[in-house]
This record gives structure tokens, sequence and C-alpha cells, in this order.
């Protein structure tokens, strides 16, 4: 929705091109709701008078297609079917008169004209019922609908540009005043709440359990979630390293297009493609966790405890340590409410970029050979858990096999099973890969090294390049490593902390954990992180990248303008309309009006030009409209002549006056009687007929 990205002004309203569509079928008009609610409702009025103009020329043509009769005149039937189809001022009205004459006439007709009246006027209340439902959902036909619910509309923000060189300097770290120290803080704070935003959408749109309906926050980008899988791997690192017994884990995206998932609006030739493959896997402790290896005393006699746990997978370069990571037994100095007001796990996130030149990040540590990665990011999560589990877990990273025995309550909470190590590690490789629309790609690298591939930078146009740098700026933020990093500080930095619980004696106690359970936190940080890239992309478009508009630098150049003015995003407030659908609605039914106005001229242009003769010329002879009132009456009440009352009651003074007129008059067929309906029609229009509105009686025949 277009609030959940920001003001609704950033919405563009007018004429704009939906390049999903190309170039003619991609324009798009975006209106605000009112004049969206008056072009609809102009739309299916529309619509209602062409449908009305468009059952016109249904009635002439059936009129003309009327079947022959044996003796070569019609049938009363027949007669009466025509003069309805001339002279019926809309479907429902064709409809009631048409089965009002079938039903009067069933007794008398062999079967046939009963049975063509009846299909009239059942086809004439599907014909009412169809263009009342094509009336009511012409908007459905018009609408320029997005993927994943609402409008598809163009966000052209007046806040979109660049940051500004000195804020970004001090949201990196370097600060020197207290004033920018506070900006430091500010973005730290931003940086873990976007995250958190994140999160959620995660588990509203990735996490949850597939269903047709979406959440309405599914709808705040183009795309409701990039597509992932999770395959089984090899050991990224040195065989010795991996855990052995376990496997390594793959999460790779799909191709992610720019303009199709990301919302990017651009031509096919300026977009680009961005892939992402993180291999995993259970890191070998055994001589790299030293000093404390995490045992405790048995069940409540466990005292506290000064020891600390080290590892050793390469000197830590920003605390300047031989070691990488430490962590120490503080929960043995827990009292009963520690557990209340601490987190349960304790990860913690290093990484170490691939080599590249130039080097655009700092590495955390220095990792040892057989961790290096020539090709990808190297990212290593510790664990570390101050509770124990209601029964053993197998899983490599959460694993836990030693047993305790506690005082309880319950027998259940008696024994229990702590940590294998106070430390267990699971490292990963990120690489990233770019391509272009000609399938030059950059191959799977790490994330400074990706930027560095120069055969793939001098093929980018002006607009693909401004692409790229949006996506690395994007694509930075939700690596694995700020995920977890940001998330370090919230309640749920795992999956497994739903698990865990503290009771009275201010124990914390975890239940049992799927031997899957280090796949499933994999997939959780992973559905964030993509979660996070689509954010970090309208973000970028939006102006709410900074902290404060103030920190942003509004864009001049024209590819920076032009990246501004081309984020397509959903929206249920706005609403877009295909201008396309909207030229071929009215067209077709301005057609449909013009030709059901001319509709006699045209039908004899027509005939002339097949050679086919004039059209029958009984269209006019049977148009009521030009008969004197009284015998236009007459014919009306003779639908009823047979006593149904339900269809047409006839008038008892209409009828003494028929039979008394028409006396006067030859009859017009030897099989009809005084009393037959069309007896009286036929004979009134020989009286009808005369100069001045007087009757003028018609000569015998010689």
């Amino acid at each position: 929705m277009a609030d959940a990205i920001g003001s609704s002004a950033n919405i563009f309203q007018g004429l704009w091109t939906d390049w999903s569509k190309g170039r003619i079928w991609g324009l798009t008009w975006t209106l605000r709701p009112t004049n969206a609610t008056i072009l609809t409702n102009a739309m299916a009025l529309f619509v209602s008078i062409a449908g009305m103009q468009l059952w016109c020329i249904i009635r002439y043509s059936l009129h003309q297609m009327r079947p022959s009769s044996r003796q070569g005149m019609p049938t009363p039937h027949l007669r009466s079917e025509q003069v309805i189809l001339r002279n019926a001022s809309s479907d429902l009205e064709t409809a009631r008169r048409m089965l009002c004459l079938a039903f009067t006439s069933r007794k008398q007709s062999t079967g046939r004209p009963s049975l063509r009246s009846y299909s009239i006027g059942l086809f004439a209340i599907f014909y009412a019922g169809l263009f009342m439902t094509a009336a009511t959902f012409s908007n459905l036909a018009i609408s320029a609908k997005a993927t994943n619910g609402g409008s598809t509309v163009l966000s052209r923000s007046k806040q979109c540009g660049m940051l500004n060189e000195s804020w970004v300097n001090i949201t990196n770290g370097y600060y020197s005043t207290r004033e920018e120290y506070g900006l430091y803080v500010q973005h730290a704070a931003k940086r873990a709440h976007d995250v958190q935003l994140s999160l959620e959408y995660a588990l509203a749109c990735y996490l949850s359990q597939p269903s047709t309906d979406l959440s309405s926050t599914c709808h705040t980008f183009k795309t409701p979630k990039l597509l992932w899988q999770t395959l089984n791997g090899s050991c990224p690192f040195d065989a010795q390293l991996c855990q052995k017994g376990t496997r390594a884990v793959v999460l790779e995206t799909d191709y992610i297009d720019s303009h199709d998932d990301l919302g990017i609006n651009a031509e096919p030739h300026d977009r680009l493609r961005y892939r992402r493959k993180t291999t995993c896997a259970v890191v070998n402790g055994t001589g790299h966790i030293r000093g404390w290896d995490g045992a405790r005393g048995n069940g409540s006699s466990s005292k506290s405890s000064t020891e600390t746990a080290y590892a050793y997978y390469g000197p830590s370069l920003y605390k300047d340590t031989d070691f990488t990571y430490s962590y120490s037994d503080f929960a043995s100095f827990y009292t009963n409410f520690s557990a209340q007001v601490t987190l349960p796990y304790q990860i913690d996130v290093e990484s170490a970029p691939g080599l590249a030149d130039p080097q655009w990040s700092q590495s955390d540590f220095d990792p040892i050979p057989g961790l290096v990665q020539d090709e990808a990011d190297l990212v290593l999560l510790f664990l570390s858990f101050t509770g124990t589990y209601l029964g053993k877990v197998d899983d490599p990273w959460f694993a836990a096999h030693r047993e305790q025995s506690f005082e309880a309550s319950y027998d259940f909470f008696e024994q229990r099973y702590a940590r294998d190590l106070a430390i267990s590690t699971l490292g990963c490789a990120e690489q990233h890969e770019f391509c272009l629309s000609n399938d030059t790609c950059t191959g799977l690298l790490g994330f400074d090294q990706v930027q560095n591939v120069y055969p793939f930078n001098g093929s980018l146009s002006p607009h693909q390049a401004v692409t790229f740098d949006r996506l690395l700026r994007a694509v930075g933020p939700a690596s694995i490593w700020n995920i977890v990093f940001q998330l370090t500080f919230t309640a749920t930095p795992l999956l497994a902390t739903n698990a865990t619980n503290s009771g009275l004696s201010g124990r914390l106690v975890s239940l049992q954990l799927p031997n899957d359970q280090f796949e499933r936190e994999l997939g959780y940080w992973h559905s964030i992180a993509m979660a996070q890239l689509q954010r970090g992309i309208v973000q970028w478009a939006t102006g709410q990248i900074a902290d404060e508009p103030q920190y942003l630098v509004p864009a001049e150049k024209e590819d920076d303008v032009w990246f501004c003015n081309s984020l397509i995003v959903p929206s249920t407030l706005y609403k877009s309309f295909s201008l396309v659908a909207i030229v071929l609605l009215i067209a077709s039914g301005t057609l449909v009006i013009v030709v059901s106005l001319t509709i006699e001229q045209l039908a004899v242009s027509i005939r002339k030009c097949l050679g086919r003769g004039s059209p029958r010329n009984d269209w006019e002879q049977d148009n009521m409209l030009e008969l004197q009132p009284s015998v236009s009456e007459k014919f009306w009440a003779s639908q009823g002549a047979t006593g149904d009352d339900n269809c047409s009651p006839v008038d008892a003074g209409h009828e003494s006056f028929e039979k008394k007129e028409l006396r006067k008059h030859r009859i017009s067929s030897q099989v009809l009687s005084l009393n037959d309906p069309a007896f009286s029609y036929m004979n009134g229009l020989l009286i009808a007929r005369s100069d001045g509105g007087q009757a003028k009686e018609k000569p015998p025949p010689h």
C-alpha cells in the first residue's frame, strides 16, 4: 500500500508507462480516489448504454432473419414476434413480451413458433444479465492491477536523492563531537528498526502458512516475496573444518529481476538480474574452542564460575585479540530474577569479506587459512545458551547431550541436558551475482569482488549503472551478517528462543529442539534478508533511507532523477487504469452506438455490396409508433386474447370495437377466426395507414 512506504503525496497522478506490458499496452492512467470513482461510474454507464444499443442491433437482425411460412405469408404468431422485436423498448421488455406470447400461444401453436419465442425471450434475459454484470465490473476490465492486490502506481518522491557524504562518514563511525556521536547512535537505531520491520514483514509474508488471502502487510512491495530454495551442498571450507556427520545447507535465490520483482520501472534493455547464494555448515570446534568447555556443576549444586571459552578461528582485528570470540560463564552468577531480564541465547556474528581490489569493506577478523574464501564473503556465527533442555538435542549447532539432574516439582523437570560446548560455530560463505539483459554476468563473488568485474561494469547502460548502484546499496544491509547483528539486540534473534521459559527458580529451560534447527534458523534469517532487500530499494526511491530528509542531496543527474521517478508499488488508495483498455472500450462502444442508429441504412448498403438486394421492408411496417394510438393499444391488448390475464389483460371495449370495425374489411387469411388476436392486427394495419390519420378501406381484390 502507498501508506506503507510513505506519504501518499509520493504517488504520481497522470499518464505513465508500465514497461511490464510494453510501450503501448503499458500506458497507464493513475487517478486520485475521487477522480477514479467518477471514471469507473462513467464507464459503467457507458457500457450500459452500449449494451442497450447493441440489443437494438440484435433485435433488427432477429427481425430480418424471420423464418418463412409455408403459405408464403407470416403466421399470426410470427407476425406477433416481428412486432415485438420491432417495438419492444429494451431487452427485458422483449423477454417479457416474447415469453408471454409463447405462453399464451402454447395451445394453438404447433411447437416450433413457441420454441422460437421462448428462445428469444430466454436469450434476452441472459443478455440483460450479461450486460448488467459487464457494467458492474467494467472497472476490472480497465484497471491496472498489481500482482499482490491493489493498483499498480508510480512513486515519484521529492525527497529521493543521494546521502550527504559528511553524514555518511559520521554514520560509519567517523565522529568527533557529541552531536556527531548522537547522529551515529540515531542511525544505528534506524538500521535496527528497519531490520525489525523486515522481520515483521517476513513473519507475515515469508514464514506464514501459504494462503490465498495474504496479509495487508504483504501489499507493501511490488512482489509479495522473493523466491528462494534450500538445497544440500558441500562443505565451503577445508573438509576437516566441517563437523563430521553433518551436511552443508545452500540457500539460493532465483534470479531477482530489478523490474518485475523489485519494482524499478525500466525497459527490458535497462534491467538487471540479481542472485544470491549462501552456503552454510557447522564448523568443527576441535582444537579451535579452548578454555572452558561449557561444563557446569550438576543441577542445584552448580557454583559461580569465572571460566571463559575462546574461539580461535583467526585474530580479531577490531578487538585486537588473538582469538575471534570469547564467552564467559556469566550465567553462573544469575539470581532468581536474572533469566527474566536477559536473553536465553547469546549469538555473535563476525565477517571477513573476500579479498578484492579495491577492498570496500572492513574485515572483523583475519580468518585461518582453511576458512579463507577466494570468491565469497565469510561469516561466522557463534552460539551459546545459558539454560538446559528437557531432551537431548542432536542438531549439530545446538547439540546438547550432557545429562544433569535437578530437584523439581515435576518429574519431567528433574532430568535435563546441557550443551556439548560453551560455544558452537556456524560458518557461511555468501556470494552475489548480477546479470545484464544480454546475459552478461559477474559470476558468483563476494560483495566487494562483484563490484570490480570490469567487463560487466563497462557494459552497463546509464540506467543500468544507477540501478546497479542502488542494488548494491540495498544488498549490503540485507547481508546475513547485518541481519543477525541487528537481531542480536531483539527478543527473537533465533526461532529457538520461542521454545524457552524461565520458572520460579530462575533457571532457564528449553523444550527439545528438532534435528534440523540450524537449517530453520538459516531460513528465518534469509527470509528477513529478502524482505530487507525489498525494503532497501523502496527506501532509496522514496527518500526514507536517511534518518531525516535534510541528510539527503536532491537528485540532479539525469540517471538519478530517472531512478527517483521509476518505482512501481501497489496501492489500495490510488487507482490506475489501462489507457489502451479505456480507448478500446470507448471505441467499441461508440461503434456499437453508431451502428445501432444507422442499422437500416447499413443493412441496405451491405446487401447491395453482397448483391443480395434490399432487406425486407416490414421493419417499418411493424413500427407501431407510426400507427394510430387506438390500433397500437388494440394490438398489445390482443396479446392476451387467449384469456391469460398475467401477460396482458384484455379490455372488453377493445374487443367489441375490434369486431365491429373489422367486419367492414376483407379477411386477410382464410385460416383465421374472428377471435384470433392476429386478425385484429392484420386488418388493423389496413385501416391505420391513411392520409391525415383518416381510416381508408382497402379495395377488394378483383
